[in-house]
């Protein structure tokens, strides 16, 4: 056996031409790990005799890419640049993953954007021997047959979370840092983390300056009602203009959330405080956020669509542009029919709705969209993100608490609320869901317009995956058809063109 480490320190390739594996097993990124039980945060490689095992941790907190690219050849990274920076797997666009990226503003599952380089999934085993093959270890718990009265699991509830927090507080003395909206799950973490750390805190908070809306009203009572020292980052244009390359190739894999230049400018603020920066992430996939709604709504008006086509219209990304946006040569009809394809199975287990979408949600955008996000960032500056409230026990409670406890008629996340209601004023537990709305409609309409069209239109457009004449009716503001988003999609479009430049695509 031969290893190597690549200039990616998390980079391990293993070259096996006819030998044996050798070696001990190691937690290659991560912490926390308790790999025996799938607990923590972590990828994880171990050679038994010809045997390499992979494993990644049960949410998916930690990724791990993989290629075979040849006979004998392994290789594998917990980045898809480390993959790439072995040199030994060509740079090759997999063009019909780009459908993908544009219907979810992110890729879940195994795929990649690069030819012939795969991605384990949450809770998955990798065995490379003479031949490669992949299990899950466990899988999401299916709803009890029987489930507790609300107070036995708000109690419950309330354990695990304190739990969950405490194991993922700094050192005592050290100093606590926190990511702060003043909504609902940033706020409770905060919370939980100031009643049990014994040491400096600070939290950071995002605006965009005037005249853009912001949270810095909620988040700044938040802070005085539990006596945190607040940091706010503002985030302008020129920020963007700055930083977008930046925070998108520093990414595994591109990622369409207008809060990736704002996440990258909060973790290297981060960066001179600690070296941990706990968040709120997670409460709306598990617990029955608002993003539910439109789904929900779907149903009772029973309309024509399938289940799997009204997931994606209610992404609210690029699905229904396809056949407009995509370019003929790659299929959009066809494209758009196997996305809504793909989807079916997870709608039809032994889950209803609401517990079928928090699957979906926990596995793919937590999996393939969130964790990695805020892990590939934050690592930029030396910053280990936490998030408790996608803590494996916490995922798994979720779905011991049945629908009507998730979402109150209107209410959404009402376990969660009230699990918390005594750490926190009532006006922060009961205001609706707002979410970080970064204002790219004014940003493209104004400051960042001709920015946006040089990219697309002189840096994506020459590429044959998007038709020209859409690009330019988007940038125009024309046939933006009933759900307009139109600062989104341009946003994740830009996120296309500077990721694949940015990896030599």
């Amino acid at each position: 056996m031969r290893a190597a480490l690549g200039a990616d320190a998390q980079l391990l390739m293993l070259d096996r031409p006819g030998g044996v594996w050798r070696g001990h097993g190691e937690v290659l990124d991560g912490d926390l790990a308790d790999v025996s039980a799938g607990d923590g945060a972590f990828v994880y490689a171990r050679a038994a005799g010809d045997t390499l095992l992979l494993r990644r941790d049960a949410v998916g907190h930690r990724s791990l890419y993989w290629a075979a690219p040849r006979p004998g050849v392994f290789v594998f990274a917990s980045t898809l640049a480390g993959v790439l920076g072995s040199g030994l797997v060509p740079r090759a666009l997999d063009a019909d993953t780009v459908a993908v990226y544009l219907a979810y503003a992110y890729v879940p599952g195994a795929r990649t954007l690069v030819r012939g380089v795969s991605a384990l999934p949450a809770d998955g085993v990798l065995e490379v021997a003479d031949t490669i093959s992949q299990r899950s270890v466990g899988g999401l718990p299916l709803p009890p047959d029987s489930f507790e009265d609300e107070a036995r699991l708000r109690a419950r509830l309330r354990a695990t979370l304190d739990d969950a927090v405490r194991r993922h507080l700094p050192a005592p003395g050290a100093p606590l840092g926190a990511t702060l909206s003043g909504g609902i799950d940033s706020s409770l973490v905060l919370a939980l983390a100031r009643a049990a750390h014994v040491g400096p805190a600070r939290a950071f908070s995002v605006s965009f300056g005037p005249p853009h809306a912001d949270e810095l009203a909620w988040s700044g009572a938040v802070c005085r009602h539990l006596g945190v020292e607040q940091r706010v980052v503002t985030v302008r244009p020129e920020d963007v203009r700055a930083r977008f390359d930046e925070a998108v190739t520093t990414l595994s894999e591109p990622n369409g959330d207008p809060l990736t230049v704002p996440n990258l400018l909060l973790f290297e603020a981060a960066s001179g405080w600690g070296d941990t920066l706990l968040n709120g992430e997670g409460g709306d996939p598990t617990f029955g956020g608002p993003k539910n709604g439109p789904m929900l709504l779907a149903e009772l008006l029973d309309t024509d669509d399938d289940r799997g086509a009204a997931y994606l219209r209610a992404h609210q990304r690029c699905y229904d542009d396809l056949p407009h946006l995509l370019a003929p040569g790659l299929d959009p009809a066809g494209a758009q029919a196997r996305l809504a394809r793909e989807l079916e199975p997870w709608f039809s287990d032994e889950r209803g709705l609401l517990d079928a979408l928090m699957a979906i949600n926990v596995t793919f955008k937590g999996a393939w969209h969130i964790l990695p996000k805020v892990d590939t960032l934050g690592a930029r500056f030396g910053v280990r993100p936490r998030s408790p409230l996608f803590d494996r026990r916490v995922v798994a409670l979720s779905f011991a608490v049945p629908g009507p406890l998730k979402r109150r008629g209107a209410v959404e996340k009402h376990l969660l609320k009230e699990a918390v209601r005594d750490l926190l004023p009532d006006a922060v537990v009961d205001r609706p869901k707002s979410g970080m709305m970064v204002p790219v409609e004014a940003w493209f309409s104004g400051p960042l317009r001709g920015w946006a069209q040089e990219r697309l239109l002189d840096g994506l457009a020459p590429r044959g995956l998007v038709r020209k004449e859409a690009l330019e009716d988007l940038l125009a503001g024309r046939r933006l058809g009933l759900r307009p988003r139109r600062g989104i999609k341009i946003w994740l479009l830009l996120t296309l063109e500077a990721w694949l430049r940015g990896h030599g695509l």
